[in-house]
């Protein structure tokens, strides 16, 4: 069942995906000319935003035009639930694809720096964090009362994360260093999964008590 929820959001936004998809190719390149000392990291996260947030809100303000079609698929055997944790397998599979599109690149682009496992498994907890507060409020609030959040998001990325990693030159994080990796990084891993699992819990609970007629 899940999985026909997963393919049903994809349908809906089959006439951007190709479009996504430039979008993820051309923002590494772009940012080697313009940010050449952060283009990885960079393009890497503002590329997994950009492709995430803009499909999965393009799927929200459908569902929001046509009501009707949450009414019908959860009178239909699909559970509520269901319906909610699609969205974050949703997500997670535009994730999953956004790492293979950048780590394509990094074969073509030098200036991108080699794709090591730490950089997708950081921004994992990234989006976690993103996801974990703005699905929940996004199910409490409603599409209309959410959407500028959103274009809040897109909005201030640009600018927010370069300055974010110039802060992280002054942050002391040697503590870190003493940790094993796989240790560190599984860390990194279970939190942000604790994270998305709490998230729709809460989400599932809201959407339990929303309203479909």
């Amino acid at each position: 069942m899940l999985f026909h929820l997963v393919k049903k959001d994809f349908l809906i936004v089959k006439k951007y995906v190709l479009l996504m998809f430039v979008v993820c190719v051309i923002i590494p390149p772009f940012m080697v000319w313009r940010v050449s000392e952060y283009a990885g990291p960079m393009s890497f996260v503002l590329s997994a935003i950009f492709a995430i947030f803009m499909l999965l809100q393009y799927v929200s303000l459908k569902e929001y035009q046509y009501p009707k079609a949450s009414t019908l698929l959860c009178a239909m055997p699909y559970p509520r639930k269901l319906f909610v944790l699609s969205k974050y397998v949703f997500c997670l599979v535009i994730y999953a694809v956004c790492c293979v599109i950048f780590w394509i690149e990094t074969c073509i682009f030098a200036e991108l720096g080699d794709f090591h496992f730490e950089m997708p498994i950081l921004m994992f907890l990234v989006l976690a964090i993103f996801l974990g507060v703005y699905l929940p409020v996004q199910y409490k609030l409603g599409y209309e009362k959410t959407k500028f959040a959103f274009v809040a998001i897109i909005m201030t990325s640009p600018f927010v994360f370069p300055q974010l990693l110039k802060m992280e030159d002054g942050v002391n994080l040697d503590f870190l260093n003493a940790l094993p990796p796989a240790l560190l990084y599984g860390g990194i891993i279970l939190i942000g999964l604790m994270i998305l699992i709490a998230s729709a819990g809460v989400s599932v609970e809201f959407y339990k008590g929303t309203d479909l007629e």
